[in-house]
């Protein structure tokens, strides 16, 4: 082993995130606790982990020179998003050939995932279970999937690029063949009526592996976006077993270090398959920061950094998170700065808003956590923070702040 990383590995404290969004903020809150510095490289000065880093790097993630920077800057480098330029993926690759850094997911790992095609043809390779599914390129019509023995309903994943609904589309019926999009995509049954579960799964580079309990999600019809997660998830005993152990073996499989989701179907008959799999912290996770002693963005940052990774422990039988999709209900929460706030000491009913400038619809502006005795008791725990969310007497603090109460 080079022994520049030799010296590195006695003590990773220095921490690369490529990208700056709500995910790199909320893991730079987490390297916080930990006592651990953290670079970003982000292409917008007023994105949500600007605040809260403790150096910003302002250039896109194209930008080489600006890599090399974070190079110099890291010990070990991850990622917040999927889509990382191959350009800079060879410069990472190259940097942990010569013992610079470590990259942990690996680059090979994220050159996987990223490109949803790989991806699926990748679990179907390893025996996991996925949905058959053709790879159409950007001359795919209806003749094509037709001839490939697919009919509607169906669903169009772009290989690379979609998140939160983005780059998918619903074909339901014959007709909408015809609305194929000509661009290079994964295309499966549509599972009409399943039951949607995430599984956020922590594995250190020794191998070892700590599970959260499953999780069921909710989708806003019109966004195509998750709304409402609840853990425990809805899940028979049976089913719950059976998601971790496919969520672990697939995770087991890609041998890389980090916070990783695991998104399943379970269909009406009850057979589960692996959707896709995200090689970073995830929106499913997020109720993890009030619902857990350890939240996933700590959790990752353990597995990446060589620190034992902390037990999964519970701080309620119930959480749950509500995602805030901007509407103008939300207007009197929106702000240009991040903030964390108590809603209501019942249910430790919290808002994390992300301070994010442009409030537009359906933009992901924000998260409300709560907890309860019951799905139904943090549920409405977490409704009745919203509503004081979207009252017009919230007053939201001024900058950033981390307020453990609001009078409101």
């Amino acid at each position: 082993m080079n022994t520049a990383l030799r010296n590195k590995k006695a003590a990773l404290d220095r921490i690369g995130i490529l990208g700056g969004g709500q995910l790199g903020m909320m893991l730079c809150e987490g390297a916080r606790r930990l006592g651990v510095t953290v670079t970003v490289v982000t292409d917008d000065p007023t994105s949500s982990a600007v605040y809260v880093a403790d150096q910003s790097i302002v250039a896109p993630l194209d930008d080489l020179s600006a890599v090399a920077r974070l190079v110099e800057a890291s010990d070990v480098v991850t990622f917040e998003l999927e889509a990382i330029p191959d350009e800079t993926l060879d410069l990472l690759e190259h940097a942990q050939a010569e013992g610079k850094i470590e990259v942990h997911p690996s680059v090979g790992t994220l050159r996987l995932i990223k490109d949803k095609g790989l991806q699926k043809t990748w679990l179907q390779d390893q025996g996991l279970p996925t949905l058959p599914f053709m790879l159409a390129d950007e001359n795919v019509d209806e003749g094509a999937v037709l001839q490939s023995g697919f009919c509607a309903p169906l669903v169009q994943k772009t290989r690379r690029g979609g998140y939160d609904g983005k780059g998918v589309q619903m074909l339901l019926e014959p007709e909408a063949l015809s609305d194929l999009w000509p661009v290079a995509s994964v295309i499966e049954p549509a599972l009409e009526n399943c039951l949607e579960v995430a599984v956020v799964v922590t594995r250190a580079a020794s191998g070892e592996t700590s599970v959260y309990p499953p999780v069921t999600m909710m989708f806003d019809p019109a966004l195509n976006a998750v709304s409402t997660v609840i853990s425990p998830g809805d899940l028979s005993e049976t089913q719950r077993t059976e998601c971790i152990e496919v969520a672990t073996r697939a995770i087991q499989a890609l041998e890389a270090a980090g916070v990783f989701a695991v998104e399943l179907f379970i269909s009406t008959s009850g057979e589960i398959f692996i959707n896709e799999i995200s090689p970073r912290v995830h929106n499913s996770g997020h109720l993890t920061m009030e619902g857990f002693q350890c939240d996933q963005f700590e959790q990752h940052l353990r597995a990446i950094s060589g620190r034992p990774i902390a037990p999964t422990e519970a701080r309620a039988p119930v959480s749950v998170m509500l995602n805030l999709l901007y509407e103008d209900r939300l207007s009197p929460a929106h702000t240009g700065a991040p903030y964390t706030v108590r809603l209501q000491e019942e249910g430790q009913v919290t808002v994390h808003w992300y301070g994010k400038k442009e409030a537009r619809p359906g933009r992901k502006m924000g998260h409300v956590n709560a907890l309860g005795n019951t799905r139904e008791e943090a549920l409405a725990h977490a409704h009745s923070g919203l509503e004081r969310l979207q009252s017009d007497t919230f007053q939201p603090p001024e900058g950033e702040a981390i307020s453990e109460a609001n009078g409101s």
